[in-house]
């Protein structure tokens, strides 16, 4: 399930800063694509995402008591997950009508997610290493 979710933020993540940086707008055919893309694959998201962490947090318990850079990104990951799920919801219920200040969250949050899962990766999986 972790190559699943790691698919699905690279696509989201792909796809995402392709619709903010890329298109001139939402009325090409690419364009489009690109979108219905980014909301299936999101809400793909909002299913793996709470199961996988559920089967990760209940294999791992042990470093929820431990202060290491893996518990730190881990629960980094976490909210940012979260926010990016509630806040991509909201912007597909409402669109271009959402406050700009949420989109730019939901953009920023990315980034966040993607350089905490750098840090998880490469942070020693010992406790006390």
């Amino acid at each position: 399930m972790r190559k699943l979710i790691l698919l699905l933020i690279l696509l989201l993540t792909v796809s995402g800063v392709w619709i903010v940086f890329g298109t001139q707008g939402p009325e090409s055919g690419w364009a489009k694509a690109l979108y219905l893309t980014h909301i299936w694959g999101g809400l793909f998201f909002v299913v793996v995402f709470p199961m996988y962490v559920w089967d990760h947090v209940s294999a791992n318990r042990a470093w929820l008591r431990v202060a290491a850079w893996v518990t730190v990104s881990g629960a980094g990951q976490l909210t940012s997950g979260v926010l990016l799920i509630v806040s991509g919801i909201v912007l597909l219920l409402y669109g271009a009508q959402a406050w700009q200040g949420l989109r730019d969250l939901h953009h920023w949050l990315t980034y966040l997610l993607v350089g905490l899962l750098a840090v998880h990766f490469l942070s020693p999986k010992r406790p006390g290493g």
